[in-house]
């Protein structure tokens, strides 16, 4: 028979345990007793729907161990199953530890998953959050550029003339060296020059005057017509207008 608590165990029955141990099924009977006092577990060994005890092959060892040590030693049988029970007590109390120890491993492990997944999901944030700000950063940046680009220009216009036909201011007329004289005869000798071309000048001027005289005389001299010498039509007043004008 099998156990729901020992998958895949061969459970042997009081008969097939007693005849194993060379005992009766009373004394077998006995000694389950005694080990479940011992132990304060009166659930210590498997049982069928009808409350029969079933033994593994390690409680049909122990059995033996404690049946052995009983006989050899001046024990009791409760001494003997406290020594021997003792034992594979703390036996199945370290399987126990091992085995809570392993879920515990496992619990950790999926804790370690779950903390590892959570901190992904964090830096995928993160790095999700990064790219907008650098996205952000990246059109403001463009947009400075832009304006400056366009400061530039501006500059530019307010840098060039108004008008583009406009015709660049001439140049001052560059003044001629005079050269100085250097000696006393230099000077007579510009002296000289100077008085002479005041002398021609002067002519020129009284000769230029004199024609311009003989061509007024002549002018003067000319006889008037009648025509020239009739009031136009738009200064003619009638001899009573001017009584009406004073």
């Amino acid at each position: 028979m099998t156990s729901n608590k020992h998958d895949f165990e061969e459970l042997a029955t009081p008969s097939v345990a007693a005849k194993e141990l060379g005992i009766s099924v009373a004394t077998l009977r006995k000694y389950s007793l005694i080990v479940e006092k011992v132990t304060g577990n009166s659930d210590y060994y498997e049982r069928t729907k009808q409350k029969a005890r079933l033994y593994r092959k390690q409680d049909i060892s122990d059995l033996d161990a404690f049946q052995q040590l009983s006989k050899k030693s001046n024990l009791t049988l409760q001494e003997a199953a406290r020594q021997i029970y003792a034992v594979s007590d703390k036996k199945t109390e370290d399987k126990k530890r091992a085995e809570k120890e392993k879920s515990q491993a496992i619990a950790t492990d999926l804790m370690d998953t779950q903390e590892v997944v959570k901190l992904l999901n964090t830096l995928q944030q993160t790095i999700a959050n990064q790219n907008q700000a650098i996205d952000t950063l990246q059109k403001q940046l463009t947009r400075v550029e832009k304006q400056n680009q366009e400061l530039l220009e501006k500059q530019k216009e307010l840098a060039a003339p108004a008008d583009p036909q406009e015709k660049p201011a001439l140049a001052a007329p560059e003044e001629k060296n005079v050269e100085i004289p250097q000696t006393r005869e230099e000077e007579r000798e510009i002296e000289s020059e100077n008085e002479d071309e005041d002398e021609d000048q002067v002519h020129d001027e009284i000769i230029t005057k004199a024609k311009e005289n003989a061509k007024k005389r002549a002018t003067a001299n000319v006889h008037r017509t009648l025509e020239d010498m009739q009031i136009p039509m738009k200064r003619k007043k009638h001899w009573w207008q001017r009584f009406l004008n004073s």
